[in-house]
């Protein structure tokens, strides 16, 4: 019954892999988000939950509320609390105390030039003091979803206890480009400053490079964006980018300049050649991913097709886990096997770790060989051994295994190198469980037929 059983295994066709995909940035920045607004799927992830200081960043959320909350004609002065307040080395465009402007006005200063005395000036004129207004900021952060967040001032001037994290700053940047007002001024280059009791007419540019033609950072798509600096916060920056297939939303925190903008452009690169938006109306938008080498597309879209896959946003290059892989093998296949492949993960002891850390070809072979072996699938039923040319030195189940799998046409090819300790990308697992998938469909129906 065994020798049956392995007949139709040896039909198959064998595997070779070839990455052909956009991998994943190279993002200098110590924490990094790459964020789809409309589904509010986060595409990239680097260090999302860690805490980090926004700097001027932080001048988005202040801009939200007082969007939010303040007529853009409201009259604002410069005041001599703000001078004296507000650290003398602050970013500022240069109004002297008593200059009168518009709230619209205020606005261009705060997210173009980053005024901090303006900010400061405006989160008074809103809320009657920064205390209460650093309560507004922290509310309204809350009530985003930025719960890892605390802010104690208007403009990001160093304080300890005024800190975000890139998943949380996405959060609220997401919320501030859903006002058209706040991605004009956000993505205008440049702006003449009016004041209302003089005639000085001011000219401020924004400090994002991305809006610079000269600049080899200027980007095209970007259409709204925040800087921000101080010592301990590094170089931190929000933008937004549109493309025909997408918009983005990064965030990058602390890196040295210029590589937030190299960085920013690159998280932007990799969302639009990786990711696509649907919106066919009543429908929800539908986040699709095309992260795959081309020869992977007919796996990754069954797989996809059948359920096997919840985490659309996974980069398909990227390394897979032992433990995911038995999860991803656990919807593939029919679930009278679930028990089965939950023998395969150790949920205690020194072996917990290692379930974490990315699989080599020779671990998944192991497992397949096993599982099937399980089934008295076995590879003493399997004659005419290929012939691999870098398993001499693995231990003899190794061998077996990769043996095994070869010749069943699972992973790798006869007269060739199989790179044992090779990693393997999420593309490359989702194609063997497609292929231990239609064994076991087969292997089901055999039974079936012989009873």
């Amino acid at each position: 019954m065994y020798k049956k059983h392995i007949c139709f295994l040896c039909t198959l066709l064998s595997l070779c892999f070839a990455i052909d995909a956009t991998p994943l940035p190279l993002i200098h920045a110590d924490g990094a988000i790459l964020l789809e607004p409309k589904t509010n799927t986060v595409l990239y992830a680097k260090n999302i939950s860690k805490t980090f200081y926004p700097a001027s960043t932080t001048k988005v959320l202040t801009s939200l509320i007082l969007l939010e909350d303040m007529p853009l004609d409201t009259l604002i002065t410069k005041t001599k609390t703000s001078v004296d307040k507000v650290p003398s080395d602050s970013s500022q465009i240069g109004i002297s105390v008593g200059t009168q402007y518009t709230a619209l006005e205020g606005l261009y200063a705060i997210l173009l030039a980053s005024d901090n005395y303006v900010s400061y000036d405006m989160a008074v004129k809103d809320a009657g003091s920064i205390e209460a207004f650093t309560a507004k900021m922290n509310q309204k952060a809350r009530s985003l979803g930025a719960f890892s967040s605390h802010f104690m001032n208007p403009h990001g001037y160093h304080h300890p206890g005024h800190y975000t994290t890139p998943f949380d700053l996405s959060q609220i940047a997401r919320a501030a480009f859903t006002m058209p007002l706040f991605t004009q001024i956000a993505g205008t280059k440049n702006h003449t400053f009016l004041t209302m009791n003089s005639a000085n007419k001011m000219p401020i540019n924004h400090t994002a490079l991305l809006f610079d033609e000269k600049s080899p950072y200027y980007n095209s798509h970007v259409i709204g964006a925040k800087t921000g600096f101080h010592t301990p916060a590094k170089r931190t920056l929000i933008a937004k980018a549109t493309y025909d297939n997408i918009e983005l939303i990064g965030i990058v925190m602390r890196t040295d300049n210029p590589l937030q903008f190299e960085d920013m452009n690159a998280l932007f690169e990799y969302g639009y050649q990786n990711y696509s938006l649907i919106e066919n109306a009543p429908s929800l938008p539908s986040l699709i991913n095309h992260s795959y080498s081309p020869w992977a597309k007919p796996y990754v879209d069954f797989a996809v097709d059948n359920n096997w896959l919840s985490d659309t946003a996974k980069n398909y290059t990227e390394n897979i886990t032992r433990r995911e892989f038995i999860t991803l093998l656990q919807k593939a296949l029919p679930s009278h096997y679930e028990s089965l492949l939950d023998s395969f993960i150790q949920y205690d002891g020194p072996s917990i770790y290692k379930e974490n850390l990315p699989s080599s070809r020779k671990e998944l072979a192991l497992i397949s060989y096993r599982f099937l072996s399980k089934l008295g699938l076995d590879s003493a039923t399997i004659s005419d051994v290929p012939s691999i040319k870098d398993i001499d030195t693995l231990s003899e189940i190794y061998q077996q295994a990769i043996v095994f799998n070869v010749k069943a046409g699972i992973m790798g090819e006869d007269h060739t190198a199989f790179n044992p300790d090779s990693l393997v990308t999420y593309e490359q697992a989702i194609s063997v469980a497609y292929r231990l998938h239609d064994i076991i469909k087969r292997y089901d129906a055999f039974r079936l037929s012989a009873l």
